[in-house]
């Protein structure tokens, strides 16, 4: 969206004038405030009056601000406001007295002219040389207090009109705020283990139970022990091995401590994978068993 330094109030009512006369005959006028109600109008109008201004609220834009390269500068950011319009037919004559007068046919004047009118806003759904605004014919708003005591202020005499409203972006004041562009970008992508650390440690568990004997005292004596391992990146960049580093925890017969703790040592220091599940080697880079006690 690309608005003018200070897209202002004015800009939105030249931009109606100039929609509402492209539609409305010639002859009547359009005039931006109210009439004086006692006053005799020289000629026919249209009284488009600004009755409410507020900030638009649910149109609250996450648009990022544009950046000036060259000045090294954020550009101005910009609110959407919310101006409520009543239009309002004004005849250039006093009420009709008769049935057979002109102003009291389907066809007068006042619907005439206000047809246009209605025209002019379905059709223009943005307003020309007015970037991002949005438009709609509204019913009654709750700010004009009741239509009936709108139009008591005014003479009692009820009008045809329209409710009009005018959503634009305004901008905001230019503070300057000056930023530091971004000049390069760089990734760092991490090597991530193809298996899961619960995969590894339930292998790594069934090879110390073979090692310990593989049979029921071995497996009691596991009963307790906790194995967490953490991959830590694929060896040598080849897909089919990974590198851990273990954590043992837990309590064991004292018995045991001495062969499980050479197994751990066996696992360090190989040079060939200390498990293999599903076709993947597996390495220990470190273990951690200052948690292991035995019982």
């Amino acid at each position: 969206m690309s608005m003018s330094n200070y897209q202002t109030l004015v800009d939105v009512n030249n931009a109606m004038n100039k929609m509402l006369r492209a539609y409305v005959n010639e002859a009547v006028a359009i005039r931006f405030d109210l009439p004086d109600v006692d006053a005799t109008q020289a000629d026919a109008a249209i009284s488009v009056f600004l009755y409410d201004i507020h900030e638009d609220l649910q149109l609250r834009t996450a648009e990022s601000r544009g950046f000036n390269a060259g000045a090294g500068r954020l550009l101005p950011g910009w609110v959407n406001v919310k101006c409520n319009y009543l239009i309002t037919y004004w005849e250039s004559t006093g009420p009709a007295t008769d049935a057979d007068n002109p102003d009291s046919q389907p066809d007068n004047q006042a619907i005439q002219v206000m047809s246009q009118v209605l025209a002019a806003l379905i059709n223009n759904r943005q307003l020309a040389d007015i970037p991002g605004a949005y438009t709609q014919v509204m019913p009654p708003k709750e700010n004009l207090n009741s239509l009936g005591n709108f139009w008591q202020s005014l003479g009692n005499r009820p009008r045809l009109s329209l409710n009009y409203c005018v959503t634009v972006p305004i901008s905001l004041s230019d503070k300057g705020e000056e930023m530091t562009p971004v000049k390069s970008l760089s990734t760092t992508v991490e090597p991530k283990a193809p298996l899961s650390p619960l995969v590894i440690t339930d292998a790594l568990r069934e090879q110390l139970r073979v090692a310990l004997g593989g049979d029921y005292d071995a497996c009691l004596a596991m009963t307790h022990v906790n194995l967490d391992s953490s991959p830590v990146a694929n060896s040598d960049g080849s897909a089919a091995e990974i590198r851990v580093s273990l954590r043992v925890y837990g309590m064991t017969p004292t018995e045991y401590l001495a062969p499980m703790n050479t197994v751990f040592n066996e696992w360090e220091k190989s040079e060939a994978a200390a498990v293999t599940p599903d076709g993947y080697r597996v390495y220990i880079n470190a273990v951690d068993k200052t948690d292991l006690t035995g019982i």
